[in-house]
């Protein structure tokens, strides 16, 4: 299963955004490197790790919100 796909069913869990940060974290990302980056380069990082960034898409959701609950879960 890639991690892709594992976000997609972390983001129906009952965790909802928590677990997709949880996700990212466990795939060895730097949370503090997240926070302190904008959207535009956290894609590009992302999508070098290989992270499907489509699924956020079809979730509503976009890279900023998943800054701000980075930065949440850091503070």
């Amino acid at each position: 299963m890639g991690l892709g796909d594992m976000l997609g069913k972390a983001a129906g869990a009952l965790g909802g955004m928590d677990d997709i940060v949880g996700k990212i974290s466990e795939s060895g990302i730097d949370l503090e490197a997240i926070s302190d980056i904008d959207a535009d380069t956290l894609t590009a990082m992302l999508e070098d790790k290989g992270i499907d960034l489509s699924i956020l898409e079809g979730l509503g959701l976009s890279l900023d919100d998943v800054i701000e609950k980075v930065k949440e879960r850091l503070a």
